[in-house]
């Protein structure tokens, strides 16, 4: 038998990147366990875009720590992040124009740049993209994608360096409790590990773990089929980052004229997933309806050759914001239900997780993150956008700063 100081469960982006915030911090024996290779489930299959609009103030600092991190990753972590600047748009119908003015309004309020451009100015950014229909475009020239499996890489070296013990290969199959607190767990080997904080950050097996415990979690896991297509030699240059809210499509650009898209919309949901389908084969005939919102918005796509096509997913909560909290088991946190954005969030995620665990001082207030937000049998029911735009104006402030 052995013993951790903290036992992590999962070795996607989540997890390493607590495991490195944690060892910061100076817990000494820090253990993370993965069932299968760093990076296998959920953090391989995303498209890892980057962009800054989120819908509070805390989802927005959130996001620009991220950012930073991300810019400067190998001072900062050590090893590539992949970061590529291409700057994001995001398209709007005419009527989420000021719900998206309420938003920006609140984020620049904490240093987040961006703009507003008129569909008729759009062209000076990007001219492909079809305005028809748009009642706004946010233009994040900041923003841009990363590489996923890198990112969990260096967070995985960087933790190996402050201490922290890595086991690939290593399923827990149970996890122990003593009345109200959890105190150690059980591998596929038979080995127990003493531990008196266990964090459940198995991303789409979350809900799985949770149960292991006694715990259960308002996460679906949400299929999200991505497609690769290859762009035409007269294209030109690689595209921005574009989010269609408003036709349901994104598109992001890869090296070798490629392109990957899927849908913006809230199908997820409605198309629960095992996540053991995870990277499983999505052909032409599913790809067709999402390929033709992309060539609606960047008519210039309509050319592309598809390529190929694999089943992502999401692990969705019911505001499809991430559940960042202590379960009612003291010792049992939960980093799950990232909803999408877990790669985006991941140093902030990390940093957070590692102060509630410590107790420490959280940089971000984790208030809007606590499992307790849900009720008892709680369902998703937000749509998507919610996870974009504010759904309420912002308080004024005294000193004229939006908060």
């Amino acid at each position: 038998m052995r013993t951790a100081d903290a036992v992590i469960i999962g070795g996607g982006v989540t997890g390493v990147s607590i495991a490195f915030h944690l060892a910061g911090l100076g817990v000494r024996r820090v253990l993370i366990l993965e069932r299968k290779f760093l990076g296998s489930g959920g953090t391989g299959r995303s498209v890892g875009i980057i962009r800054q609009l989120y819908p509070t103030r805390e989802t927005s600092e959130m996001v620009l720590r991220s950012l930073a991190i991300f810019e400067r990753f190998g001072e900062a972590v050590g090893g590539e992040a992949g970061f590529v600047r291409t700057g994001a748009l995001i398209g709007v119908a005419p009527a989420m124009r000021p719900t998206l003015e309420r938003t920006l309004a609140l984020q620049k309020g904490i240093g987040i740049k961006a703009e507003i451009v008129n569909p008729a100015d759009l062209a000076r950014i990007e001219p492909r993209i079809d305005a028809s229909g748009l009642g706004a475009v946010l233009w994040e020239p900041g923003s841009g994608y990363g590489d996923p499996s890198a990112v969990t890489a260096g967070f995985a070296g960087a933790a190996r360096h402050r201490g922290a013990v890595i086991e690939q290969g290593v399923e827990v199959v149970a996890i122990h409790r003593q009345a109200d607190r959890v105190v150690g767990v059980d591998t596929a080997t038979g080995e127990r590990i003493d531990a008196p904080v266990v964090i459940n950050a198995a991303g789409l097996w979350a809900p799985r773990v949770a149960r292991l415990a006694g715990v259960e979690l308002p996460i679906v896991i949400g299929r999200h089929p991505v497609f690769t297509v290859v762009r035409d030699a007269r294209f030109g240059p690689a595209h921005t980052v574009y989010l269609d809210l408003a036709g349901g499509s994104y598109v992001r650009p890869e090296t070798g004229n490629l392109t990957l898209t899927g849908s913006l919309t809230d199908d997820e949901t409605q198309h629960p997933m095992d996540p053991e389908l995870l990277g499983s084969e999505a052909g032409f005939d599913e790809a067709a309806e999402v390929l033709a919102r992309t060539a609606r918005a960047i008519p210039a796509l309509a050319d592309a050759q598809f390529s190929r096509g694999y089943a992502g997913a999401f692990d969705i909560t019911p505001d499809w914001m991430p559940i960042l909290d202590e379960s009612p088991v003291r010792g049992f946190w939960i980093a799950a239900g990232m909803s999408g954005h877990g790669f985006k969030l991941s140093p902030a995620v990390g940093e957070m997780v590692a102060a509630l665990v410590t107790g420490t001082r959280s940089p971000v207030s984790p208030t809007p993150f606590r499992l307790g937000r849900f009720g008892s049998g709680a369902t998703a029911s937000a749509g998507f956008v919610s996870s974009y735009l504010t759904t309420s104006s912002p308080p004024a402030d005294p000193t004229g700063t939006t908060r």
